[in-house]
């Protein structure tokens, strides 16, 4: 038990770390580089610092999908819907190239690893991108209603590329996580004592 409230603290601590370092780091590039908070490029980076923050937060604070969002709709996985949109060939470019190492924690890896963790772990990274896309949509629509269309398109093809195609290939490897499980339960119980 002591053991685990050393862990606690030290999660704690690092997440209160990197808190601190984006905050230093965003008044020495506004003191450095002047500008607007209502740059396409600032909101970007905030989103992003967002997504970082989340990650290290995790140990110490449960992220969540909003309750109704948190099941994963047929129509997401079966007709071809994600098939069209080529989020399989998403998560084979995040599988294939240094991206996979943007967060290790949705891998099952090489060893055994608990399947219902790792569904714990899916879920909290595509809450993350949720929550993170929730936060522009804000300034999206204000740079909308400015007709601002060059900040509503850099902004609108990085939510697409940062937050929502992580999102769906996320939702995707959550089915299939459970698809799998659920197959291994049914081996499990089928085996002979």
């Amino acid at each position: 038990m002591r053991g685990a409230s050393v862990s606690g603290f030290g999660d704690w601590v690092r997440f209160l770390a990197v808190a601190a370092a984006y905050s230093v780091a965003f008044l020495l590039f506004r003191w450095a580089a002047p500008l607007s908070l209502e740059s396409p490029w600032f909101v970007c980076t905030a989103m992003v610092c967002f997504l970082g923050l989340a990650a290290v937060a995790r140990p110490v604070v449960s992220i969540r999908m909003p309750r109704s969002l948190r099941r994963i709709r047929a129509w997401e996985v079966e007709g071809g819907f994600y098939r069209f949109l080529r989020v399989p060939a998403f998560g084979m470019l995040l599988r294939r190239t240094p991206l996979r190492l943007l967060n290790r924690d949705v891998y099952l890896g090489g060893g055994a690893r608990d399947t219902v963790m790792l569904s714990v772990q899916l879920e909290a990274a595509e809450a993350s991108h949720f929550w993170a896309a929730l936060l522009v949509v804000p300034y999206m629509v204000h740079v909308w209603l400015q007709g601002a269309w060059s900040a509503v398109f850099w902004v609108s093809l990085a939510q697409v590329l940062v937050n929502a195609y992580p999102v769906m290939h996320l939702r995707l490897t959550r089915w299939r996580l459970d698809r799998l499980a659920a197959r291994a339960a049914v081996a499990w119980r089928m085996t002979p004592a």
